[in-house]
């Protein structure tokens, strides 16, 4: 039962982080979806560290939390200063237990998730 939960949780997890990186722009209106998007994170499932790459188009700070697969945020960071362009962020994820976990990044009020494999 457990493991069935984990895979519906993942799946809905993604398929709302694949909406998100394909929004269209409609009507020729400008979309925020644009004001930053991950590139990569690896390596994924996790050991220790994290590092994830970044788009942005205009510099702001990013709010990182990650969540466990209850929908628990089990750490909040401090905001990240992202210049224009792309950058890498690594984080420290050695204290945390293996399991499944979301990786919300919020900036301007545009929140992206990357599902991260603990091990």
């Amino acid at each position: 039962m457990k493991s069935i939960f984990t895979f519906l949780f993942v799946l809905i997890v993604s398929i709302g982080s694949y909406a998100q990186k394909n929004e269209t722009v409609a009507a020729g209106i400008s979309s925020s979806s644009h004001s930053f998007s991950i590139e990569k994170a690896y390596p994924n499932p996790v050991k220790d560290f994290v590092t994830i790459e970044l788009q942005t188009e205009e510099s702001g700070e990013l709010q990182i939390s990650l969540i466990n697969i209850l929908g628990t945020e089990v750490k909040k960071w401090d905001n990240f200063l992202l210049n224009t362009g792309y950058q890498k962020i690594q984080i420290d994820l050695s204290q945390f237990k293996n399991g499944v976990y979301i990786l919300r990044m919020t900036k301007k009020g545009l929140t992206k998730t990357q599902v991260l494999k603990k091990s």
